[in-house]
């Protein structure tokens, strides 16, 4: 008998997924919600009998070990070595790695490394006395709590974390460059983050994957933007990400409820104070995955983000993506306008209050809508209309949205019955749209515009991608108005800007477009091994969007050729048949361009 049986015959399935998911005996059978997909209804089965689990709503299914590896996110080596120790079983030899598993093994290897480097520089070495210093006297931090984050501090010099990963570890330039932790420039390794507080991102089960520095000194046009992060590689995935969880899980399925925030000091300061299930997002708005990984520890989410105008929105797209999850949801609004870091150190009671009086999440959506637009206007109404009807028309008990209906309607003076009827129009929208557009394949062209946008947006020096880009492109209209207008805003950023600021460049966007802006800076892409083969991804797709709109003027000429022809309008086909001949020869330089 090898391995996987004796693991299999020593772990009953049902006691190794009760252990993450509550499950109820339905005959012979036990049923749950599937962690891997949206369901109102129970579609996941676990059978006893044989051992096995299969979802009928997504189609997964296997055994101990594909659940784990599905739920948590992990090869097949890594489940089998976690069941043998819980299993209490020896393995009898090595573990069989495929080329990607020990890259993985490396770079969590080499980022346990560097996280204990930068924690020692920041703890014990003269170079991080200054970090050190901001820590404890600007942030109120303690020693003990800087320990339990494993915070560092990359010191300001080029190659302080590579000499000590290479020389005195051995690894490979190509080993740094996997792992996001040095770049090549001119032919010399170069620390990726220097002159910076490093934190430590490390996935659920402890696993360090990945980095965040903040610049020590935001007011040097030489540190560039004030947070920078580790870029994506076969570890680490921004959308999948959750900065704290680590440490907050058990915490979150003891509250049964996790706050979401923004900052990883918005994690830090409450988490001293003793609010530890508390999380932070890597991005502007909380991600599906974020949100059903959630799900495994709590049913309920609260936020707290800032009460900007950025933080109100990014904290309106989480919530609807929670409501599409069916989680339960509220919001903390700290006093003052402040953010939960910065209300922590000047008044813990304060925000502690704030988290015991969290909101729901539709008083919320209507109480920020009425804050910010004129509620006796017509214009103020629509809008506060336009930002509480798409989520207030979700509720399912009439009983609940009968009350936030009335409380709508004294605000804005209107009816029930009519705030019923424009309900009823936007349900109606979305049902055409959820019977037409599943049906809908995406064609190559629909999939490469927003593919080059994430291309663009997930590069490190974003600016750099862009001018890449506009080497090919140079006023070539996009197919899809959505990307063609988050392209024209790189443009003018870009054009006004030396320095990339995410944060800032997202401000410039207006709301129709934060969405489709979300899902290209979120997308998972295909991991590339070096710079100089994302850099020629970047090319190389600018070029094919190039080519698909070429095309797609062409055919527009020909359509406008016919036309002019059967109405004997012979000077204006002649004028299009020229514009049709450039058109062409613009195609088939763009066409020898991509062969080469």
């Amino acid at each position: 008998m090898d391995d996987v049986e004796k693991i299999k015959q020593k772990i009953d399935i049902v006691d190794l997924i009760s252990e993450h998911l509550t499950l109820k005996k339905t005959g012979r059978n036990f049923k749950a919600n599937c962690p891997f997909h949206s369901e109102k209804t129970p579609s996941f089965v676990v059978s006893p009998e044989r051992q096995i689990w299969h979802c009928f709503g997504c189609q997964k299914g296997g055994d101990i070990f594909t659940f784990l590896m599905e739920y948590e996110k992990t090869d097949f080596p890594e489940s089998l070595k976690y069941l043998a120790d819980k299993a209490g079983i020896k393995l009898s030899g090595p573990v069989f790695q495929t080329e990607k598993e020990k890259q993985k093994e490396t770079i969590y290897s080499l980022n346990h490394l560097a996280s204990t480097y930068y924690n020692y520089i920041l703890l014990n070495h003269n170079a991080g006395k200054d970090a050190l210093a901001y820590l404890f006297e600007k942030r109120k931090l303690n020693l003990d709590i800087i320990k339990k984050f494993n915070l560092g501090y990359a010191p300001n010099r080029n190659n302080s974390l590579t000499s000590y990963l290479m020389r005195k570890k051995g690894y490979k330039p190509e080993d740094l460059t996997n792992a996001g932790l040095a770049t090549i420039r001119n032919g010399r390794v170069i620390d990726f983050f220097r002159h910076r507080i490093i934190f430590p991102i490390s996935d659920s089960r402890g696993n360090v994957i990945a980095f965040s520095g903040r610049a020590l000194d935001i007011n040097s046009a030489l540190e560039g933007p004030k947070y920078i992060n580790t870029r994506e590689t076969i570890v680490y995935k921004k959308s999948d990400s959750l900065f704290g969880l680590n440490l907050a899980k058990d915490e979150i399925k003891k509250e049964n409820r996790v706050i979401v925030v923004e900052g990883e000091f918005d994690v830090i300061s409450p988490y001293k104070e003793g609010i530890k299930n508390i999380v932070a997002i890597k991005g502007t708005a909380l991600t599906e995955s974020q949100v059903r990984i959630l799900k495994r520890y709590a049913e309920k989410i609260t936020f707290c983000f800032d009460t900007d105008r950025a933080g109100e929105e990014a904290q309106r797209r989480s919530i609807q993506m929670v409501e599409k999850e069916n989680v339960l949801a509220s919001v903390i609004v700290p006093p003052e306008g402040k953010d939960p870091d910065e209300l922590v150190n000047e008044d813990p009671v304060l925000f502690k209050k704030a988290v015991k009086k969290d909101i729901s999440i539709y008083d919320f959506i209507i109480d920020s809508a009425v804050g910010n637009f004129e509620t006796k206007t017509v214009e103020g109404k629509r809008k506060i209309l336009d930002k509480t009807l798409p989520v207030l028309s979700l509720i399912e008990n009439a009983v609940i949205k009968e009350h936030y209906f009335k409380k709508l309607g004294r605000l804005l003076d209107t009816s029930v019955e009519s705030l019923n009827k424009e309900a009823d129009k936007i349900k109606n929208q979305k049902n055409v749209k959820e019977d037409i557009l599943p049906k809908k394949k995406l064609t190559r062209e629909e999939m490469i515009e927003p593919y080059l946008i994430s291309l663009i947006l997930q590069y490190k020096q974003v600016n750099k991608a862009y001018l890449i880009c506009e080497e090919t492109l140079q006023g070539t209209d996009f197919c899809l108005t959505a990307y063609n207008r988050i392209y024209s805003f790189l443009g003018d950023y870009v054009s006004q800007q030396e320095n990339f600021f995410m944060g800032d460049f997202v401000k410039t966007l207006p709301s129709e477009l934060l969405e489709a802006f979300d899902k290209c800076y979120l997308a998972p892409l295909a991991f590339l091994e070096d710079e100089k083969q994302y850099l020629s991804e970047i090319q190389k797709t600018a070029k094919e969007v190039k080519t698909n709109s070429l095309k797609s003027k062409l055919k527009n000429v020909s359509e406008k050729i016919k036309e002019k022809e059967k109405n004997g309008q012979e000077k204006e086909a002649e004028e299009a048949r020229q514009e049709f001949l450039e058109l062409t020869k613009l195609l088939k330089q763009n066409s020898v361009i991509l062969i080469k």
